[in-house]
């Protein structure tokens, strides 16, 4: 789509009657409707004598070859939401292609005759799901689209004008495929669903029990972005009760709980709930439950193009008791055959570190097999993450020259002085490839600590202008700036301290490793006083050990692990995080298998067989 309809919409986002008006008009005049009945699409429509009409006629030609179908109009109502209630309440388009698979695998496994279905759409947005679920109805019982609007789709959602676009969008549908009413009726709700009582509310879905089917793509909302309301209503959700929930995780269990006994639920949702620590309740609510899910992953594919998210279709039902895997690409949705899935029982899964789900059996084993040797990495390593300064650009630097009192820091066009006693040397742990990017690729940072009774203390203000006075106005300059972090409501011992004390007071030995790669290097530092931020570091006071589990984590045994068991990103990138590395076990090798590795360029085969494994 033409990126300049784009930017006109946006000048009038917070308009939502005329934004309404003006991609209601453009549809009508592309697509040459000529009569229309509907009253509420009449009152949308921009006539030539409206102040408007020069704005519709500049959107229209915008459209290549005079194209504007539903699936533009479902993406321009989504792309109108104002950023800030996307960032709020998680709006996104759901493509086409995802809508679609999830409605047809629905009504494939439905029992209920399809023209008695109740069907419901907790997160609805513009109405895209309620589009595909309605058209579905349609195309296999011949209902028509104003019967189906009151007997068969229902939809909520916490914005009033997302629901009128879903009316809008559902009554255009109708009128296109021959059905032009002067009002059609909906059950429509703007509400919140994390208070919503359906049973209460709505007589039809009482006397049917629930729902027969759940379908849509539940809110992508972190807990650092959720309004104080919203976090306190999670309280009241068995599956948000651990670490700091995402707002898709209660969708589960409301979509859950809405299902009658032999009803379908049909998600697109983040996939980060099999592995996470917000997940935990959530893994364990199914178990509980005894639920049958079944999950396929996209791994490192992003499929929805404005949003840096990963994600998985689930389906969830009341009758199976076990889950369903696969990984694939989502050009792959159409080919999947039941014999594809690897099947799990709950009770051989761990609900509080983690689900292990993988393609096949011999994978699982080869996991099964590396956890259950010697101790698990977590009770033998402590790992750290870098220093959080929130603001590094301010606080780093590489000297453009040095003399026998300053390094000389360089900043927007000027060279400031800063005093050697207050700057320590720092690294890019993301960075290092081989052991001379320890001095090739080392900075300076401003460290406005100092050390009392092995405790890392703030220097005081008035003791660091005195002592530090060409750091201290350096940094004075960047006060503002340094404002700004925690979007102003940071609090901090001083307004020149790091945003986090986190890794300020390592004095051991570091094995450096990047959060996020394709294949990760290690690189050991000798120097227990060096800084780093990014990447991540396992600590420890015995060098050698440092350098034995480097051997391991070199190994392709280690890899192969890392990426069954992680995350997987784009590109083919992968995380290394704590998360990740906690349960792979570590052999308790004896002096002579330790000297041993410590020799050899390439131990892989000593190591697998300690493991009892052959590549």
């Amino acid at each position: 789509m033409d990126k300049q309809i784009f930017k006109i919409l946006k000048k009038y986002s917070n308009d939502t009657f005329k934004v309404n008006s003006l991609i209601i008009s453009a549809f009508i005049q592309i697509n040459e409707i000529a009569i229309i009945k509907n009253l509420e699409i009449k009152n949308h429509i921009i006539k030539k004598d409206s102040s408007d009409w020069e704005i519709l006629l500049e959107i229209t030609s915008c459209f290549p070859k005079k194209k504007f179908g539903f699936e533009e109009l479902i993406e321009l109502f989504e792309f109108v939401i104002s950023p800030s209630d996307k960032l709020i309440n998680g709006a996104v388009y759901t493509p086409k292609y995802i809508r679609e698979y999830i409605t047809d695998q629905v009504f494939q496994r439905i029992l209920k005759p399809v023209n008695e279905v109740k069907a419901v759409d907790i997160s609805c947005g513009c109405g895209g799901f309620l589009l595909s679920v309605a058209s579905k109805i349609q195309s296999l019982t011949k209902k028509t689209y104003d019967t189906i609007f009151k007997e068969n789709i229902y939809g909520i959602d916490i914005e009033e004008y997302s629901v009128v676009r879903a009316k809008l969008l559902l009554s255009l549908f109708a009128i296109i495929n021959g059905e032009d009413k002067m009002v059609f009726s909906f059950n429509l709700f703007s509400a919140n669903s994390l208070l919503f009582d359906w049973k209460a509310t709505v007589t039809e879905i009482r006397i049917n029990n629930g729902f027969d089917i759940v379908v849509g793509n539940p809110p992508y909302v972190a807990s650092r972005n959720m309004e104080k309301e919203t976090i306190k209503l999670l309280s009241k959700f068995k599956v948000a009760s651990t670490g700091h929930p995402d707002l898709y995780i209660p969708f589960f269990q409301i979509g859950y709980e809405l299902l009658n006994k032999e009803g379908i639920l049909g998600y697109i949702t983040v996939n980060t709930f099999t592995k996470s620590i917000n997940g935990r309740a959530l893994r364990q609510y199914f178990q509980d439950q005894n639920a049958g899910l079944e999950i396929i992953t996209f791994g490192g594919e992003q499929i929805f193009k404005d949003r840096n998210t990963y994600t998985c279709i689930c389906f969830l039902n009341q009758n199976l008791g076990y889950i369903r895997f696969i990984k694939c690409s989502s050009n792959e949705l159409e080919k999947l055959k039941q014999d594809d899935f690897n099947e799990f029982k709950y009770e051989d899964l761990n609900n509080f570190d983690g689900w292990n789900l993988t393609n096949s059996k011999s994978l699982n084993n080869f996991i099964t097999t590396i956890e259950s040797v010697g101790k698990p990495f977590k009770s033998k390593y402590v790992t750290k993450n870098g220093i959080a300064t929130l603001k590094n650009y301010i606080y780093k630097f590489v000297p453009l020259k040095e003399d026998q009192d300053y390094y000389y820091l360089p900043y927007e066009d000027e060279l400031y002085p800063i005093e050697k006693g207050i700057c320590r040397d720092i690294i890019n742990a993301n960075k290092l490839k081989k052991n001379s990017d320890l001095i090739n690729k080392l900075e300076k940072i401003i460290f406005p600590y100092y050390s009392q009774n092995d405790k890392i203390l703030i220097i005081p203000e008035r003791m660091l202008k005195k002592e530090y006075p060409k750091a201290y106005k350096y940094l004075f300059s960047q006060k503002d700036i340094l404002a700004t972090r925690d979007k102003g409501e940071g609090k901090y011992e001083e307004w020149y301290a790091f945003g986090r004390r986190q890794s300020l007071d390592i004095k051991q030995y570091k094995l450096f490793f990047p959060h996020i790669c394709n294949r990760p290097s290690f690189v050991i530092s000798e120097d227990p006083n060096l800084l780093f931020y990014n990447g991540i570091a396992v600590v420890n006071d015995d060098l050698e050990e440092l350098k034995i589990l480097k051997k391991i984590m070199e190994t392709d045994m280690f890899f192969k692990y890392i990426q069954a068991t992680t995350k997987d990103y784009a590109s083919g990138y992968l995380s290394m995080s704590r998360n990740y590395l906690k349960n792979f076990g570590i052999y308790d090798f004896n002096k002579i298998e330790r000297s041993e590795i410590l020799k050899s360029k390439n131990p892989e085969l000593l190591i697998q067989e300690k493991y009892n494994l052959d590549f």
